[in-house]
């Protein structure tokens, strides 16, 4: 019988279990199994041999257990940032910035994230609560104030604005800075968000300081803005001298525009003009709602007045004294329900004396429907001051539009044709005399039109910066050189800015050509839009507009109130809820970085846009994401540290559901 032969490794037997390797040893016989790491020979069957070792437990364990474990590799990202790293890493960071926009919660990313993992199948994708928030504190934050740095390298001119809020026991201070570029018009971005132990001068002047060394722009600032409180301004007269305003002043050595905010100037003045009624509305607005608020037996009695008088139920509304626009709403709901409430408190055994008073007077009803008649004015006018984007310059025009309104609304004795329809049938039956009721409405718009000039005469009103409201270009047709004149002297004087005449004029009349070629719907435009159309322009058929644009870049620099500083109170309410009361003030300061200073955009451009910026995606990939260089805390004048603005604090934040 001839002896059996040797069976050696083929390839073919390789290709068909590839997770047999070939062992070098001296008989060439010997292979080893990469799943249970067993080593073994071929020699007498080759192929049986492999299935026989197959069919072992110590093998099927092994692929039990390779079955259940990910691959170390599974845990770790290259060094090197390849195609599809930068890809995963783009995915990561807009599902951060997502997270940011629309204030999601920090843990419920650890869920969105196993799920996308699930569902389309993205095994690598790991954004949990963690990552995503140092994506969001050491990736998104310091892009947004990289962004922000390069515009001011461009800006001549900044403002300053600051104010303050509570969130429970801990005082804010946001500071922000106000700018003009040629590309992207106004831009109100956050520098500094962190804790003050006290709302005093010395600490918000010590602050303002302190961000304008760290950014460079003591040179650049030609205004603050703030509230018109006695800390900001020292008073109505300004003839304080512990006021953050005189101490800026006296620190930067050099005069700076000290604006106050006219919408709270227009809101105070009816509030104070509505004290000269004889009836104290403001009172009766929040003891009606007082007494239906948590009511729900009384709100159901009155239903059925409302449903017996055909008038529609709509519910109470409550007025604050710190709301703008609170008062308007709350009185016109009255008015739409007063004959259901007259005959509803009338009728109760144990009304509250204000009340029975107020529904007794038959000229209750004629004194509400006069007050809503002012609020709908004086609640239009705050609207435009509002928007964060409108200057001091156009807000002397709009200030003298409104007093001017005023005035002639007093003068010509002016009323609605229903208050003046309810005013006859009163004085016909005896309930008012109409000379007294025309004396009381004259001393309130004398006392709002006073109030309005005197807060506003120390204020953006000085006579010098009406020099600059041909920046605003409501009347194109009006604006020649002589416009200009009064500017150059007004920057000069004032500010010590040079311009060079002999260019600016050439710009100047080039700047009137384009001015006659615009239509009417051009007209229609904002300022801001209109000057960037103007700039686009000159841009496009390579002129030269640096001096025009100095003037212009001052003028859109100044604030017309303090809404940008509101805005970012509002913004920090809607992510800084109470069921994410555990944020740490870095988190809640890097997420409002990024919804200020960053352009507002859906997240799907951002995507788009992130894609193309690899030094970004590169950032993202590498761990220095999870690096604690850029972790602050906020050190209080007291010298003591809040302890919550830590890493770990972060994770502990209450799920939104």
């Amino acid at each position: 019988m001839a002896p059996k032969r040797l069976c050696s490794f083929t390839d073919k037997l390789q290709n068909e279990f590839p997770f047999i390797k070939k062992v070098k040893t001296e008989n060439n016989f010997d292979v080893q199994c990469t799943v249970c790491l067993s080593t073994f020979s071929v020699s007498h069957g080759g192929k049986s041999d492999i299935t026989y070792h197959m069919k072992s437990n110590k093998h099927k364990m092994a692929q039990k257990a390779a079955l259940t474990s990910s691959k170390v590799n599974n845990f770790f990202t290259p060094l090197k940032a390849n195609d599809e790293s930068l890809k995963l890493a783009a995915k990561e960071i807009t599902l951060a910035f997502h997270t940011v926009m629309h204030n999601h919660s920090f843990n419920s990313m650890t869920c969105t994230a196993s799920l996308i993992r699930q569902i389309f199948n993205e095994k690598k994708f790991t954004c949990a609560k963690t990552k995503t928030r140092d994506l969001i504190v050491n990736i998104l934050d310091p892009f947004a104030m990289e962004n922000t740095i390069e515009g001011l390298k461009k800006a001549n001119y900044i403002s300053v604005l600051v104010d303050a809020s509570n969130h429970k026991s801990v005082k804010l201070v946001p500071v922000i800075v106000r700018y003009f570029n040629p590309e992207n018009g106004i831009k109100n971005d956050i520098l500094d968000f962190s804790n003050l132990p006290r709302e005093t001068a010395e600490l918000i002047h010590n602050k303002i300081v302190s961000v304008l060394k760290k950014f460079e722009l003591e040179e650049k600032i030609i205004s603050f803005s703030g509230d018109n409180t006695n800390t900001n301004f020292g008073g109505i007269a300004r003839k304080g001298k512990n006021n953050v305003f005189l101490k800026l002043k006296n620190t930067l050595k050099r005069n700076i525009l000290g604006l106050g905010c006219c919408a709270h100037v227009i809101h105070n003045s009816i509030q104070y003009a509505a004290d000269s009624l004889p009836i104290d509305i403001e009172i009766i607005v929040c003891k009606i709602f007082g007494y239906f608020h948590i009511y729900t037996v009384r709100v159901e009695t009155l239903k059925e007045f409302c449903s017996f008088v055909d008038v529609q139920y709509k519910e109470i509304l409550s007025h604050s004294k710190t709301r703008w626009l609170s008062l308007y709403p709350a009185i016109e709901r009255i008015i739409l329900m007063f004959s259901a409430l007259k005959s509803y408190f009338l009728s109760q055994n144990n009304c509250p004396n204000i009340l029975k008073t107020f529904f007794e007077d038959e000229t209750s009803i004629l004194w509400l429907n006069f007050l809503q008649s002012q609020l709908k004015i004086i609640n239009i006018y705050i609207k435009i001051i509002e928007n964060q984007k409108l200057c001091a310059v156009e807000l002397i025009l709009i200030m003298e539009k409104l007093t001017e309104k005023l005035k002639n609304k007093r003068d010509d004795f002016f009323l609605p044709s229903d208050i003046e329809a309810l005013l006859v049938h009163l004085e016909e039956s005896g309930d008012i005399i109409k000379s007294e009721f025309r004396k009381t409405c004259t001393k309130f718009y004398d006392l709002c039109i006073n109030y309005i000039k005197d807060w506003t005469a120390s204020n953006q009103h000085i006579p010098e910066l009406n020099s600059l409201t041909w920046v605003c270009l409501s009347k194109k047709d009006k604006i020649n050189w002589s416009n200009i004149k009064p500017s150059i002297s007004f920057l000069k004087l004032n500010f010590k800015i040079t311009l060079n005449e002999e260019e600016l004029y050439e710009q100047f009349k080039m700047f009137e050509q384009l001015l006659r070629k615009q239509t009417d719907e051009w007209q229609c435009k904002t300022s801001e839009e209109k000057w960037l159309s103007i700039f686009k322009s000159f841009t496009e058929n390579n002129i030269d507009y640096t001096m025009l644009l100095k003037i212009v870049e001052f003028a859109f620099a100044l604030p017309g109130s303090n809404a940008a500083v509101e805005r970012i109170f509002s913004l920090m309410n809607s992510c800084w809820t109470k069921s994410r009361g555990n944020l740490c003030i870095k988190s809640v300061e890097a997420s409002l970085v990024i919804k200020t200073n960053l352009e507002n955009k859906p997240c799907q451009q951002f995507y788009e846009e992130i894609t193309k910026n690899k030094d970004l995606l590169i950032r993202v990939h590498k761990t220095a994401k999870y690096s604690s260089t850029n972790q602050k805390s906020v050190t209080e004048a007291s010298g003591s540290q809040i302890s919550k603005d830590s890493e770990n604090e972060e994770f502990d934040e209450i799920d939104d559901d």
